[in-house]
């Protein structure tokens, strides 16, 4: 007789979130051993730069295709299969002797973005009543900033105590197996796809609302993506740290940041309850938070005392991460259930390629232009403000098509 061990509703959001965590602990690695490992095999900014990148412009092509698997099939088993992958990835990032080896080795570390940020978000959206959707998804994008945080103290901690990169990569392949076994077993009401689910696709990619929130949310991305990627470094270069000190000290930033994606779901919530635009009245006024917090910030870095930064760096962590899960609550609002998933994977891979991809590898190339060091890599982030100030006009140009399209799905 074949037994199936099956898990209870509520360890859905936890353990979705622990697995989703891990793409974000794989990229805060590379940001704290980025400089050693650049020292370690020579390579100059823009590689390391493009290292970052090239599992953010793989997503462009992977998201949709993917996204699609997890509508068709049971996603449960599509995003376990997908922890496998990303585990083999992992693995072979801490065994590869040269450029090209990490470079593979990074293309198959997209597997848990492709799968889980879209098969995840549309699962919690139908597991949960709408009136929670802000909240729900702001606790599973909790994920970035606990993950960016997490990852960043195990690189300093591989570097601390066995002086190796590559171990903090190997330590990743091993929870991910876990997942294999666990996210399979958890429960799903996913709608069965019908025989004409294909036809239904180009509704979605019409969607003003995906097209308009998704180009908003790459501008972001660049500011979330390049800082994840290079805070580690900056600060190093700034005030003269080792990774040791610089790596726990933007974990803290990091850690700060896991209250946003909660508290910007709170607000969403509260302000749709008061406003059918309410949620992307709510993104617009964040990310003009988001543009205040970084200007002041990067006015202040390499200005003021340590301490001083410190603070101003808790602050600024928390206020950049409070957008993420309203704009996934918006693309969910106007969205059919049965493709749910789908219209995640058209907004994320819209995301990617208007931004969120190109963002480390932007910054690497505006460093070396500027000259490098301290002064190059502090102006490319800085400079990096502008998208903030672009992405908070596009949510606003896209507040009538939302209430429109919100009230089409009932």
């Amino acid at each position: 007789m074949k037994i199936r061990l099956s898990l209870p509703q509520k360890l859905l959001l936890p353990l979705l979130t622990a697995y989703y965590s891990l793409n974000f602990m794989d990229r805060s690695v590379l940001g704290i051993v980025g400089e050693t490992m650049k020292n370690d095999m020579g390579f100059s900014d823009a590689q390391l730069g493009l290292l970052h990148s090239i599992l953010l412009i793989t997503l462009i092509l992977l998201i949709f295709p993917c996204s699609v698997l997890n509508d068709i099939f049971k996603r449960r088993f599509t995003i376990g299969a997908g922890a496998g992958i990303w585990s083999l990835g992992m693995a072979l990032t801490a065994s590869a002797s040269g450029f090209a080896g990490l470079v593979c080795a990074r293309v198959l570390g997209s597997a848990n973005e492709a799968l889980t940020g879209s098969g995840g978000t549309a699962w919690l959206a139908t597991m949960y009543p709408v009136e929670k959707r802000g909240r729900v998804l702001g606790m599973f994008q909790m994920a970035v900033p606990l993950g960016m945080a997490l990852g960043t103290l195990l690189g300093c901690a591989a570097l601390a105590f066995a002086g190796s990169w590559r171990l903090a990569f190997a330590l990743l392949a091993v929870p991910a197996l876990a997942a294999v076994f666990c996210i399979p077993r958890l429960p799903d009401s996913q709608p069965a796809p019908s025989a004409g689910f294909f036809s239904g696709i180009p509704a979605v990619l019409r969607s003003r609302t995906i097209l308009l929130t998704a180009l908003a949310s790459g501008f972001f991305s660049i500011i979330k993506y390049s800082y994840q990627a290079w805070m580690p470094v900056l600060l190093i270069r700034s005030y003269q740290l080792d990774a040791a000190y610089a790596g726990p000290l933007a974990a803290c930033f990091l850690l700060a940041g896991a209250a946003g994606p909660f508290l910007g779901g709170m607000v969403a919530d509260a302000w749709s309850a008061r406003s059918p635009a309410g949620r992307m009245k709510a993104a617009a006024f964040l990310l003009v938070l988001v543009v205040v917090s970084k200007a002041v910030f990067y006015l202040l870095l390499g200005r003021v005392p340590l301490p001083a930064m410190f603070a101003a760096g808790i602050i600024d962590g928390i206020i950049m991460m409070t957008p993420i899960p309203v704009y996934f609550s918006c693309v969910q609002d106007v969205t059919s259930p049965r493709y749910r998933g789908t219209a995640t994977g058209v907004f994320g891979t819209l995301v990617f390629f208007t931004g969120g991809a190109w963002g480390p590898l932007m910054v690497g190339l505006l460093s070396d232009w500027f000259g490098g060091g301290a002064a190059g890599l502090h102006l490319a982030m800085a400079s990096l403000v502008a998208f903030a100030v672009m992405s908070a006009g596009i949510y606003v140009a896209a507040v009538g098509p939302y209430v429109r399209e919100k009230a089409a799905q009932g």
